[in-house]
């Protein structure tokens, strides 16, 4: 079902080409959204890695244009 996958960290570092560590920070600073599967394990959904590639691409393209 579209937007209801979910995504693991790892594979979220992978796909943007970061370390664990960064994929880390930016869930911990509210930046990168998740669900939680359990006390300690999350994941990502998807349409909220997507949406958070956006955005970073738009906030990446604003600061060029200044």
């Amino acid at each position: 079902m579209a937007g209801y996958d979910l995504l693991t960290m790892q594979q979220v570092a992978k796909k943007l080409g970061v370390s664990l560590k960064t994929i880390y920070r930016w869930v911990d600073s509210g930046e990168l959204p998740v669900c939680y599967v359990g006390k300690r394990t999350y994941r990502i959904f998807e349409r909220d890695f997507i949406n958070f590639v956006y955005s970073r691409q738009n906030k990446k393209s604003s600061r060029k244009n200044k």
